[in-house]
This record gives C-alpha cells, sequence and structure tokens, in this order.
C-alpha cells in the first residue's frame, strides 16, 4: 500500500471512532438526563460518520449521500446549539441574527470562487457547495454558543473554539480538495479537529453544569403571583427554594443557592464563579428576556418558575422610576401568565413611602 493511500485509511478510522464512540456518550448522557440538546449533538456524530463511510466509495450516487450526510451533521450542531441556548435561558443576540443574513451572499461568492478556482463545475456544484453550506452552519454554531461560557467556563471555551476552527477547515477542503498536495494536510486537520471537537462536546454535556440543567426538582411549595418581602422574612422563604430552578437577580450573592441561575446586578462586569454572569442595572430589557426565556423553560419542564430580584433600590439608581415600574409590570404579567412566582426582596424605608406603595399596588 502506498504512503499516500495510507493516510485517508488511518485518518478515517481514527473519525470514525472518534464519531462513534461521541454518538454513544453523549446518547447514554441524553437518554440518562434528557437534555434534547444532547440528543441533536449526538446524532450529528452519527450522521458524520455515514459520511466518513460513504465518502470512501466510487458510486457516484453513495457520494452524493455522503455530501448530504455532511450537511445533516452541520443542520444537527446547529440545531443544538440552539437548543443548548434554550436550555439555559440564553437569548440569541439580534446582531448574531443579522448578520447570519450575510450567509447567502457569501455563500454563493464562496461557491463562485471554489468553480474558479477548481474550473470543475461538478466539484464546485456538488463537494463546493456541501463544504460550503456545512462550514457556514458549523462556524455560525460556535459563534452564537460564545455566551454559554458564563456558565461552563473553561469547557465552553474549548468546545466553542473547536466547533469555529472545525467549520473553517471545510473552506480550504473546498477550494483544495482536489489537489493531491492537500490530501495530507486536509486528513490531518479533518482528524485533529474531529476528535478535538468530539472531545469537547462530549467533555461540557459531562459537566456538573449540564446534568444538573436536566434533574427534575420538586415545584416549590410557594403561592404563585408577586410578592414583596423584606430581608429578614426572605430568610424564612429560602428553605421552601433550596432545590427550586430560581432565577435570580441579585446584589446580595449570600442567598444564592446551588441550583439557581443567578445573577450579578452590577455596573462594574467582573467574573465570578458558581453565577450565570453580570449584569448592567440599566439593561432590563436584557432581564426581561432573561425572564422569558427561562419561564419558557419551567413551563415545559411543567414548573413553576421564580423570580429573584434584592436590587429594586440598586435599579432605582440607575433608571427611572417609570421605567422601573413597566419592568416589573411586565415581569409580574409573565409570572401571572406562566403561574410563577415574583419575589421582590426589599426594606419599604429603602424608598420614599409613596414610591413604595404605588410598588404594592401595582404588583400585588
Amino acid at each position: 500500500m502506498e504512503p499516500h493511500d495510507l493516510i485517508p485509511l488511518v485518518s478515517g478510522s481514527l473519525v470514525m471512532l472518534a464519531d462513534l464512540t461521541a454518538f454513544a456518550l453523549i446518547l447514554r448522557i441524553y437518554l440518562r438526563y434528557r437534555r434534547k440538546s444532547a440528543l441533536f449533538f449526538s446524532v450529528a456524530w452519527l450522521a458524520d460518520f455515514v459520511m466518513v463511510v460513504l465518502s470512501a466509495s466510487q458510486n457516484q450516487v453513495l457520494l452524493g449521500v455522503a455530501e448530504l450526510s455532511l450537511t445533516v451533521f452541520a443542520a444537527l450542531i446547529f440545531a443544538g446549539s440552539i437548543k443548548l441556548l434554550e436550555e439555559e435561558s440564553i437569548p440569541l443576540s439580534h446582531s448574531t441574527l443579522r448578520n447570519m443574513g450575510f450567509m447567502a451572499p457569501t455563500f454563493y461568492g464562496f461557491v463562485y470562487l471554489v468553480y474558479l478556482l477548481t474550473k470543475n463545475p461538478d466539484w464546485a456544484l456538488t463537494a463546493g457547495v456541501s463544504l460550503a453550506v456545512s462550514g457556514a452552519f458549523v462556524f455560525a454554531s460556535g459563534l452564537i454558543l460564545r455566551p454559554i461560557e458564563e456558565i461552563y467556563k473553561r469547557p465552553a471555551r474549548i468546545f466553542y473554539l473547536s466547533i469555529v476552527l472545525f467549520g473553517l477547515h471545510l473552506v480550504p477542503a473546498a477550494l483544495f480538495g482536489l489537489y493531491e498536495w492537500y490530501y495530507p494536510i486536509g486528513y490531518t486537520l479533518s482528524t485533529i479537529l474531529t476528535i478535538s471537537m468530539a472531545y469537547s462536546m462530549y467533555r461540557l454535556t459531562s459537566t456538573r453544569e449540564f446534568l444538573a440543567g436536566s434533574v427534575e426538582v420538586k415545584a416549590p411549595e410557594i403561592h404563585s403571583g408577586t410578592i414583596i418581602v423584606n430581608p429578614k422574612e426572605f430568610q424564612s422563604l429560602l428553605q421552601k427554594l433550596e432545590n427550586a430552578p430560581v432565577l435570580a437577580f441579585l446584589r446580595d450573592l449570600g442567598y444564592a443557592r446551588k441550583g439557581w441561575k443567578t445573577y450579578f446586578v452590577t455596573a462594574v462586569p467582573f467574573r465570578k464563579e458558581n453565577i450565570a454572569g453580570t449584569l448592567n442595572p440599566t439593561d432590563l430589557a436584557k432581564m426581561t428576556e432573561i425572564a422569558f426565556q427561562y419561564l419558557e423553560e419551567t413551563s415545559r419542564r411543567g414548573i413553576p418558575g421564580v423570580i429573584v430580584i434584592d436590587c429594586v433600590e440598586y435599579l432605582s439608581m440607575y433608571n427611572s422610576w417609570d421605567s422601573l415600574m413597566k419592568f416589573l409590570s411586565k415581569l409580574r404579567d409573565l409570572v401571572m401568565v406562566k403561574g410563577g412566582t415574583l419575589i421582590l426582596v426589599m426594606d419599604k424605608n429603602s424608598v420614599e413611602e409613596r414610591l413604595f406603595n404605588q410598588l404594592r399596588k401595582l404588583l400585588e
């Protein structure tokens, strides 16, 4: 066997082993914990396995199915990424969605470039299209997953970077895939990046944070609606919320519990372990969006959502009172519709009596 024949054989064997291992391990996580993002990710690796197996064929129909399998792999990675953001109640930024609109002309331009470089219309319209579409969606998957770093830290960073690099490596594969000099480079890159991506995906889906997001919890023994309590009264409520999937916007992180999704409200962002992230006190719209995604998720799981805010006074320093009332009124409406609970922790003496009475009248 010639050396140039040995490279694709070894590379293909390693990639197929990585595909099947990732498929089995991540599927096992899905079957045990029922996180749908894990299901999308696991089946994606099965599609990649099919692609590698069929790519060795000389039959044009099977090669076409192989190229289709690569696009299915990309579609499942993208769908799994969107589902993971949804499960973590992380909104997809509008700027990201807007920029994705440029994928259409970029895709066309890339396929045309492949044709100009290779002078092979069949390659451009088959492998070129498949690699362009797949590369674009895998690359986009990595970009939209960046916010999960706030929750999963280093495993998330390695995960989304490996996805981005995998998507990028499909670009030269389309441009130079017909040239024999590119074979050892392409196969080596593909093998390294596939194994890296499979490992990082399994590492993330097996973290305590990922598995904790699927644990069934008991509904808290607390009535729905809006509650305004002082800090001392809230201490007595904490026992009922110990194992509840609470969404908390806090200034006092001493209230935070292990299973909560906690955001620290501060005008000076910084990284801190065991919290979902930091939020600027002026960003009421983002808080509303996070609350909406959270209530949607708890509703799907059949659990009444609980939102805790202990920083009404702090928010009033950075926002007009009318804006703050509109924000809290919207949260009240959301929890009413979803049968959840909004808990405001505040001392009545921290704001003017007139404003506190207005707040109670509006919310309770």
